[in-house]
């Protein structure tokens, strides 16, 4: 009987340690943030940067992989998904013009554009846009 005691003291003392340690949280590992190469990534606004936003850049590397792969339609989800994540950035905005020109979506081409001209408050990406509105005013 003296052995059972002592077995269960030791079960209940190892259930209350195990319970009184707090639990390892790993944080995740992130990698260092690249640049896009357009020229939008020196804006000052804090939305319209994809520097130091990981998600937002990888939605738009992802985005640049589709359409070098030729999958435009997978390009512009990736694309909307992005302005889920930044809605003011121009580039995002930009980029899907474009892609809709590519596509034939002249309609849907020509809102973004304006829509990138209208959050472009350094004109990094006017010349961009206003060059795609005359491609598409021209047909």
């Amino acid at each position: 009987m003296n052995h059972y005691k002592i077995v269960v003291v030791a079960c209940l003392s190892s259930f209350l340690w195990a319970c009184s340690t707090q639990p390892v949280v790993k944080k995740p590992v992130t990698s260092p943030t690249t640049s896009p190469t357009t020229p939008s990534s020196s804006s000052n606004s804090t939305d319209n940067t994809v520097k130091g936003n990981s998600a937002l850049s990888s939605l738009l590397n992802l985005a640049e992989q589709q359409e070098s792969n030729g999958n435009l339609q997978g390009a512009t989800r990736t694309l909307e998904r992005a302005i889920r994540i930044s809605p003011r950035n121009p580039e995002i905005y930009l980029r899907l013009a474009e892609l809709n020109y590519r596509q034939g979506k002249n309609a849907q081409a020509e809102s973004f554009a304006e829509k990138a001209l209208s959050l472009n408050p350094n004109n990094t990406l006017t010349e961009q846009a206003e060059i795609l509105l005359e491609k598409l005013a021209s047909e």
